[in-house]
């Protein structure tokens, strides 16, 4: 008889984790949210904050933006925006990004999907306390990249 974890079993235990270090009360928040049907939380929770959370290529604060900006384009504006706000600000994400990524929204996703989306954001900006600040220069952008990833800042810049 086989005594270890299936292989979702231990990429949930992995996103849980990695899902409570980002999000206040985590662990219940999961529980509230999937109790009816908690193999879907299993799923759901393997497969993106215990497996793709931990891949390579994208920091956290790359990986949430990349999740809002997706989550906005699928018009999803419920619950799943709302913990990748969260988890994006929890991430490191600055609140100018934030505000910067919704305004690039509306060019790709349409003005509907990105005014409800903005809403979220200044639900979540008045939760936490935050003025909803200037967009980054793009100089301060730059010096971000610089400072994040140094090999994909010089290669992103370089003549070709």
């Amino acid at each position: 008889m086989n005594n270890q974890p299936s292989p979702m079993a231990s990429l949930y235990h992995e996103g849980r984790q990695t899902f409570t270090e980002l999000v206040p009360d985590g662990g219940a928040r999961l529980d509230a949210l999937f109790h009816t049907v908690p193999a879907l939380g299993e799923l759901a929770v393997g497969v993106v904050y215990g497996h793709l959370h931990a891949r390579p290529g994208l920091d956290p604060r790359l990986r949430e933006a990349v999740s809002f900006a997706a989550i906005i384009a699928s018009g999803m504006v419920g619950p799943p925006l709302s913990v990748h706000l969260k988890t994006g600000l929890a991430s490191g994400l600055a609140p100018g990004e934030m505000t910067e990524v919704l305004l690039q929204a509306p060019a790709f996703a349409g003005f509907p999907r990105a005014v409800s989306a903005a809403e979220q954001l200044n639900r979540l900006f008045d939760e936490a306390g935050l003025a909803s600040p200037p967009a980054p220069t793009p100089r301060a952008l730059l010096r971000l990249t610089v400072q994040g990833d140094q090999v994909g800042a010089v290669t992103l810049f370089k003549a070709h």
